[in-house]
């Protein structure tokens, strides 16, 4: 049993390389998603572990689900891991990209990118994610999709 406690760093070890495995699997399957879905279509950005924080116009409060970002040339996916959750916003709907730290009315004490778009019932709705590098990720949006639209 003493020897036992003094390898105690070798179950740590396992632990963390168990974890660092199985967000590596399961980046691979979104990978793989991916490839299927949008096949030789050019993403201009991805970013992985993205929080959605769903729309200004679905009832009740920000309901928060995890998953991937994409931007294409001509609109903007995102897809939830768990919930199945998907979002595409095409170029020409967009209205606003910005920055902001709530939605729906509730401080989420977070940097949160929103963007402002006419979803296809044609209302105005908002979507909010939190990104990594949510600076880049408004200029990638704003070079990409609303540059094409024009004033």
């Amino acid at each position: 049993m003493d020897n036992f406690a003094n390898q105690q760093w070798v179950i740590i070890a396992l632990f963390f390389f168990g974890i660092i495995a199985y967000i590596a699997w399961v980046r691979r399957m979104d990978r793989k998603w991916i490839d299927a879905r949008f096949g030789s279509r050019k993403i201009q950005a991805m970013s992985f572990g993205v929080n959605y924080y769903g729309r200004a116009t679905e009832p009740g409060a920000p309901r928060k689900s995890s998953g991937f970002l994409l931007l294409l040339s001509d609109r903007l996916f995102y897809r939830s891991r768990l919930k199945k959750i998907e979002l595409e916003i095409p170029a020409a709907g967009i209205v606003r990209v910005y920055h902001d730290r709530s939605h729906k009315g509730v401080e989420l004490h977070q940097s949160l990118v929103k963007i402002d778009f006419f979803n296809a019932q044609n209302q105005k709705d908002t979507a909010a994610f939190k990104v990594p590098y949510p600076p880049q990720w408004i200029q990638a949006i704003e070079n990409t999709l609303l540059k094409k639209k024009g004033p």
